[in-house]
């Protein structure tokens, strides 16, 4: 989870009679506190909420398996986390400084000159935190060409194609 959470889980909790076949199911609901950085598929135990013990024992534990639905910004990767970074073309180009959300505040984010599209910018200790470990925030950079351009802007791209007429970004291309 990216932080701590508080959960109310209801569930029924089997009775099983001496033949093994369930002969009641009891209602239950506990308060359940999930910890930062418990990750998609781990179990949380719960110690002696499970099904009562045999012959009047001690009641067995609960495990509960965690899913995590989807973040709409971030991907978690271990206690890492993913963010897709738009920037224009220029900034791609030239560098920038651009505001990336984490998970606690807005940072802003040295995008160096020359960056291409699927680099990876690290930014150290803004991932999950967990009792082990602090994760990093790696910021993932996605190029938005603007829209249709316009006969001013066209000539600009032009003037840009016609000063780099040596770069060909398919020259490489297929080649192992």
């Amino acid at each position: 989870t990216l932080t701590e959470h508080k959960r109310t889980i209801s569930y029924n909790l089997p009775v099983y009679n001496a033949f093994g076949m369930i002969e009641q199911e009891i209602p239950k609901t506990l308060n359940v506190k999930i910890p930062a950085g418990v990750g998609n598929g781990q179990r949380i135990r719960l110690k002696g909420q499970g099904t009562p013990g045999e012959n009047g024992g001690p009641n067995g534990d609960l495990w509960l398996v965690i899913h995590i639905a989807p973040h709409p910004l971030f991907d978690i990767v271990g206690q890492d986390l993913e963010i897709v970074v738009p920037v224009s073309p220029w900034e791609a180009a030239l560098g920038a400084k651009v505001t990336v959300p984490t998970l606690k505040e807005s940072i802003l984010l040295t995008i160096p000159p020359g960056s291409q599209a699927g680099q990876r910018l690290r930014v150290k200790g803004k991932g999950l935190v967990s009792k082990k470990q602090t994760g990093d925030l790696y910021a993932v950079l996605k190029i938005v060409m603007p829209p249709k351009p316009d006969e001013n802007t066209a000539a600009l791209w032009q003037q840009l194609a016609d000063a780099q007429s040596s770069f060909d970004p398919r020259k490489d291309w297929g080649k192992a």
